[in-house]
């Protein structure tokens, strides 16, 4: 899977993938807690704090989980970009809640390198 958790508050978390945060609840299965995506936003935090309320997130979870995002996963993606990277999360492998998205500037850029001069 290509998601990781980066905040966690009580039974609920948030999670992001190269495409969008994952809104995740913590379930019981067979008697061990498990993680399970209910809610994929790529556009807004008010959009996924609409999804908090919506999937029964507690405000004060909520508050917790929505407290260092900026107002659009764009924004958010980008600021993942300019933090030194140790895997991509594009790869489906090595994912950190530190590892910089890829984004379309960095991929022309390594594709088509500038002619020498």
């Amino acid at each position: 899977m290509g998601d990781r958790q980066f905040v966690v508050s009580g039974r609920w978390a948030l999670a992001a993938d190269s495409l969008q945060w994952m809104l995740q609840r913590q379930y019981m299965n067979k008697g061990q807690p498990a993680w399970h995506s209910v809610s994929f936003v790529a556009s807004t935090r008010d959009v996924l704090a609409r999804c908090m309320r919506e999937r029964g997130c507690p405000p004060a979870d909520a508050e917790r989980l929505l407290a260092a995002l900026p107002s659009t996963f764009e924004e958010w993606a980008g600021k993942r970009v300019q933090t030194p990277a140790t895997a991509d999360l594009a790869d489906g492998e090595g994912h950190h809640a530190d590892t910089p998205l890829p984004n379309a500037a960095n991929a022309r850029r390594d594709r088509d390198p500038e002619p020498a001069r």
